[in-house]
């Protein structure tokens, strides 16, 4: 029935289906632009550029306030240091003064042992020709007992203030430390961040806030448009669709571009849509279209909003 309708002059005027696909595609060029933000709110010290300047990767477009991330930075480095100290202080048990202190007191009752047993030795021997009773005997060697104890308790103190702390006292305040270290990194980047590079090589495209004003990650104060960063924006009739999938090579033709330019396509719409404003005209106003994307092969020679037109695969003229 379709082809006895198109085959029909007047009939297949009517029918949109009778027409051969359309050899081109009308659309535009794209920027994908990108946006300067600080990662914290702060205010705008410094604007190192302005509208349509060229940069280079790295360039420091934008310097914010950077007192508060530097009184950060300061806080964690004596945190840090705070925590390194209290662990190197577990590990090496106590002080050497407080250690000769206890050498002292052990050479003491050592001292006082050999003296004690002497003296039990002396009055055991009197007790025996009965010179002194049994009760001071057994005194004197209460005594050396008493004596050995506490030389027993002054080596126990020693070896105890040579040992570093508890295992589990020493790996809590490494685990400090290691905190200690990364809040300091990260107040570190932070104050790093203060300072807005350029991302990549490209034009600076607006301004948008300036010296003075707050910025922060919903708060933009650059937008650029990195070097190559375009895409073709294209609308498709329905009878050129089938013959496009993302891969395909697109002719691409403009005012002013170099002859053979090609672009790679990368999305293809699920749905239709009648033709945008954009690249609305009489004729096409009431035209369904397919919306494509497309990368071009030579980025750097387009300008976004530049109308460009594609050969269709398959198309005649």
């Amino acid at each position: 029935m379709t082809a006895f309708i198109c085959s029909v002059p007047l009939l297949s005027a009517l029918f949109s289906t009778c027409a051969p696909p359309p050899p081109f595609a009308t659309g535009y060029v794209e920027g994908e632009y990108v946006l300067v933000a600080p990662v914290a709110t702060a205010q705008i010290d410094r604007l190192n550029v302005a509208r349509g300047d060229r940069v280079t990767a790295g360039d420091v477009l934008v310097e914010m306030e950077r007192r508060d991330a530097e009184i950060a930075l300061a806080e964690a480095a004596a945190a840090l240091a705070q925590a390194e100290s209290q662990l190197a202080n577990l590990r090496e048990g106590r002080r050497p003064q407080e250690i000769r202190v206890i050498e002292a007191t052990l050479t003491s009752a050592r001292a006082q042992e050999a003296e004690a047993d002497r003296a039990a030795e002396r009055l055991k021997s009197l007790a025996a020709r009965g010179a002194v009773t049994a009760a001071q005997a057994d005194d004197a060697a209460t005594a050396a007992t008493v004596a050995r104890a506490k030389v027993a308790e002054a080596e126990a103190n020693l070896a105890v203030a040579r040992l570093p702390a508890r295992p589990q006292e020493i790996a809590a305040a490494e685990a400090a430390v290691e905190g200690a270290a990364a809040a300091k990194d990260k107040a570190a980047w932070n104050l790093d961040k203060r300072r807005l590079t350029a991302p990549a090589d490209g034009t600076v495209f607006d301004v948008i806030r300036t010296e003075g004003e707050l910025a922060g990650p919903s708060a933009p104060v650059v937008s650029m448009l990195p070097d190559g960063a375009v895409k073709l924006r294209l609308y498709v009739p329905e009878t050129a669709i089938s013959a496009i999938a993302p891969g395909a090579e697109l002719a691409v033709n403009c005012d002013g571009c170099a002859a053979g330019l090609t672009a790679t396509v990368t999305y293809v719409a699920d749905a239709p849509e009648f033709t945008p404003p954009v690249i609305y005209s009489l004729e096409n106003r009431q035209t369904l279209v397919y919306l494509i994307e497309a990368r071009p092969e030579d980025a750097p020679g387009l300008k976004p909003g530049q109308i460009v037109d594609v050969r269709l695969p398959g198309a005649v003229e």
